[in-house]
């Protein structure tokens, strides 16, 4: 029996090829997303911290408008952060849109793919039973 052949097999390597790309530029704007909700958290622990410091016994006026101003610039960093997340998570929603298409995509000519490998093997099937049953009929032919 020959192997069974798809046509279209370049097709779907290609059709991978862009899901692959797609996929990676996922994980690229996931990736960024996820950085930029760290360095928030880290933003929110430093004031915090710089919260708690600032009160603290023996610091004087310096050290508490010193705290003020760290504060100040740490607000304007989340801030602009908190943009910047909210542009990312846009993108991400886009390339996420993109990766799911090109997998439908592919995914379709893979299912074609199966059904005519199915129906190739159970035509082969078919056709050696006919030709066994052939062999079979002209065995007894013989005999009688």
């Amino acid at each position: 029996m020959r192997r069974f052949r798809f046509k279209l097999e370049k097709f779907l390597e290609f059709r991978a090829l862009h899901e692959r790309r797609a996929e990676l530029l996922l994980a690229e704007r996931a990736g960024r997303c996820v950085l930029l909700e760290a360095r928030l958290l880290e933003i929110a622990s430093a004031r915090a911290r710089s919260s708690r410091e600032m009160f603290r016994a023996g610091r004087g006026l310096e050290d508490y408008r010193a705290a003020e101003l760290y504060i100040r610039r740490l607000d304007i960093e989340r801030d602009k952060l908190v943009i910047e997340l909210a542009a990312a998570e846009i993108a991400r929603e886009e390339a996420r849109q993109d990766y799911v298409e090109k997998r439908r995509s592919r995914e379709a000519i893979d299912k074609l793919k199966e059904r005519r490998r199915e129906d190739y093997y159970k035509l082969a099937e078919r056709e050696e039973i006919k030709a066994l049953d052939d062999i079979a009929r002209r065995a007894v032919g013989l005999r009688e």
